[in-house]
């Protein structure tokens, strides 16, 4: 599967016009699934983002509206592409104050959507360490055990797929979640739909302890901190590539949390040969996503747009390694060959493909 992440934060306004407009050329170049960002109204209303959800059904935002989304889903599945959307479980923002006997203080805990009304009793009120302040002074508030916001948490995300259209999910900020949740949503789900979890942490223990428990694919954390490494540190060991579990991992090399305008962000991003990561990551078994600014705005889509084609014709054939050193990674697709090492460009390949900073892509007869 390859994912394209359809947005970066503080696009442009009407963006699901924007995406309409290229879903023909983003079918063609072999994308199998558009990675949208959460569709709901937001506390920020048109500056929103969506990840400050307000209301569920809602979905006038900055992107647009209900009739402007379902026309671009309906077009990005007549040219075969599917549509992920991105769903925000753990948190609210933007709530009417009210009495809290939880905390015997006012919270922004009411919120009147007809469709899924809430107030202090569905959000948590056991431990004050799950409420945080935001800059506006708002309350964030995290679900509970709360079996009605379970239940119609589970009754949006069907409403999303079944009224809709969309295809699959993203989990946002599962670490802000109960583990019991996540898998409980999971089940309710995976038979049909393919999801991924955003589960920030670096430590693969921890990573594969919550895909144990949830049954949940996650994005690959611990592999972009070793890629973003390779790509920046010529010193860096390659064999500690294959070091990081691959079951159950969705790949990636950015997204609009890594990389944003903000001055505070960007600490993350790879910021040296990011080309490099791509053809990696592009050349193995696990589902890969291509973020937006990667593609159309960084200068980087005449490249990508070849390690995507050789995915295309490789993709149904086994990955062995050849040679895996700390100096040097080989990985075969039939006759295509993968050649990772810093002094790699000094050398000459018959049936070259691909070819970049520190990496070649050949065929071999």
């Amino acid at each position: 599967m390859l994912i394209l992440q359809a947005f970066y934060w503080n696009c442009l306004d009407d963006w699901w016009e924007e995406i309409a407009s290229i879903v023909e050329d983003i079918a063609i170049k072999g994308f199998d699934t558009v990675w949208l960002p959460p569709p709901s109204k937001g506390m920020n209303g048109k500056n929103s983002m969506g990840y400050d959800i307000k209301e569920h059904y809602n979905l006038d935002s900055k992107f647009g509206n209900k009739k402007t989304l379902k026309k671009l889903i309906n077009k990005l599945h007549e040219n075969e592409v599917e549509v992920m959307a991105d769903l925000v479980l753990g948190h609210m923002l933007g709530g009417d104050r009210e009495w809290n006997p939880h905390f015997k203080e006012k919270t922004y805990t009411r919120f009147e959507e007809k469709s899924f009304p809430k107030n202090h009793n569905n959000f948590c009120h056991e431990c004050g360490d799950c409420s945080c302040r935001n800059n506006f002074g708002e309350t964030i508030c995290y679900y509970s055990d709360d079996e009605y916001m379970k239940k119609e948490l589970i009754n949006w995300a069907k409403w999303l797929k079944t009224e809709i259209g969309f295809d699959s999910f993203r989990l946002d900020n599962l670490k802000d979640m109960r583990w019991d949740f996540a898998k409980e949503f999971a089940d309710e789900f995976r038979e049909k739909t393919f999801m991924v979890g955003e589960y920030w942490d670096g430590d693969d223990r921890i990573l594969k302890e919550f895909i144990d428990h949830s049954k949940l694919n996650l994005f690959n954390f611990p592999l972009y901190y070793s890629i973003k490494e390779m790509c920046m540190d010529p010193l860096f060991p390659i064999r500690s590539l294959e070091g990081v579990s691959s079951k159950n991992k969705v790949n990636f090399l950015s997204n609009h949390d890594i990389e944003r305008d903000e001055r505070d962000f960007n600490k993350d991003a790879i910021i040296t040969n990011k080309e490099l990561g791509y053809a990696y990551i592009l050349f193995q078994d696990n589902p890969a996503v291509i973020y937006w600014n990667d593609y159309f705005r960084y200068g980087l889509k005449e490249k990508l747009d070849q390690l995507i084609n050789l995915r295309k014709n490789s993709s149904d054939l086994p990955l062995e390694i050849i040679d895996l050193t700390d100096d040097i990674y080989h990985a075969r697709r039939g006759r295509y060959n993968l050649i990772i090492n810093n002094a790699v460009n000094d050398y000459h390949f018959s049936g070259l493909t691909v070819s970049g900073r520190d990496y070649v892509i050949f065929v071999q007869d």
